[in-house]
């Protein structure tokens, strides 16, 4: 049984002005990824027409593949970058281009814990939003792993970052998740949280 998880990601150029053709292309873009993954990974070689008909959801919203219980994968797509990861337990996947946001999100999204973290640490304008962004795609990735989406309050979740003994380790408040944050060299932000009873998996990145 593999072990590791894989991240697959793409940038992409925006196809036209046109919201639904971005989506769409976003979405083309998401199945291919899941599609390249099933093959380098599984050796499972599906057509495009087999995927959508093996695509089902969970009660819980979930996305899975029928027939392949051991497979997990979850896709997120933001401006000019659609990721994939896939993994043998429950993951989810979030990514983000950071900019400017609302102040109201932090009441909205950080716990009282995060939010003193927060105060202390985002020292600066430049800070402000890349910090902003690392929480707020750790809990989006977290709630599509769980498949629990809204129905637990984001400020109820508290993650920690620290130093030591790593750059960045992060603690997630679920003890069997493990996270992991990737800074692209675009900018974008992608956090991954996935089910792990041992903090050593590897989570190679895969850039299509």
């Amino acid at each position: 049984t593999r072990r590791s998880s894989d991240l697959y990601y793409t940038y992409y150029t925006p196809v036209s002005d046109s919201v639904s053709a971005v989506e769409a292309q976003e979405h083309s873009l998401g199945r291919t990824l899941l599609l390249t993954g099933l093959k380098e990974l599984y050796h499972i070689h599906y057509s495009t027409d087999k995927l959508e008909e093996s695509l089902l959801i969970s009660p819980e919203g979930k996305p899975y593949l029928a027939g392949l219980p051991g497979i997990h994968f979850n896709i997120t797509h933001c401006h000019r970058l659609v990721a994939c990861a896939i993994s043998c337990r429950p993951i989810g996947i979030d990514g983000e281009l950071p900019g400017a946001f609302e102040n109201t999100l932090i009441k909205k999204v950080f716990s009282p814990e995060e939010k003193y973290f927060f105060y202390q640490t985002a020292t600066t304008a430049e800070l402000r939003i890349q910090w902003f962004f690392k929480f707020w795609t750790l809990k989006e990735a977290y709630v599509k792993k769980t498949g629990t989406g809204i129905s637990i309050p984001l400020t109820k979740l508290t993650f920690t970052f620290s130093h030591i003994p790593a750059p960045d380790t992060i603690g997630c408040p679920d003890p069997e998740t493990a996270c992991r944050q990737f800074v692209l060299k675009t900018g974008h932000i992608l956090s991954v949280c996935y089910e792990s009873d041992s903090g050593d998996e590897t989570i190679s990145l895969n850039l299509l």
